[in-house]
């Protein structure tokens, strides 16, 4: 059985907390949540995917030091003038973060771009599991599809 997606608050503390490695997604203030969920679990959260993150302050942003897992930061700018420096930040502070924007695209991502951002989060995902599945952190086998994994 592949990893599953779980939204935060939608079950992802409960799945984590039974052991079964998942990727969580969380939007707008529930990030933090799903940050510190990904800290307290390295093993059983294989990737963080953040849509239009809120703002951190300062507490919260020392936790992004401690995020060990890939993390996808996706914002959309509907205009030139967007302020993206929330989801910036949070993606430049965690080590495997990557940041994406979403041109012209109306807030928030997930919902207003839902094809544009389940392409990115699933190219996201595969990659994780690649990692995963290398680094030995893997608890099922990756799809043939998946990076490292052979048929």
């Amino acid at each position: 059985m592949s990893p599953r997606i779980v939204w935060w608050p939608d079950g992802a503390q409960a799945t984590v907390e039974a052991g079964e490695q998942v990727h969580v997604h969380a939007a707008g203030p529930d990030v933090i949540d799903a940050i510190r969920l990904a800290v307290a679990h390295p093993d059983i959260v294989l990737s963080l995917v953040l849509a239009e993150p809120d703002a951190l302050d300062d507490t919260e942003t020392a936790l992004l030091a401690d995020v060990a897992v890939p993390t996808l930061v996706l914002a959309s700018a509907p205009r030139t003038d967007t302020d993206l420096s929330a989801a910036q930040h949070i993606a430049g502070e965690v080590e495997n973060g990557v940041f994406v924007i979403i041109d012209g695209s109306p807030q928030p991502v997930h919902l207003r771009s839902a094809e544009s951002f389940g392409e990115w989060t699933a190219s996201f995902m595969a990659i994780a599991e690649g990692l995963a599945a290398r680094d030995g952190r893997l608890l099922t086998p990756p799809t043939p599809l998946l990076e490292g994994a052979h048929p």
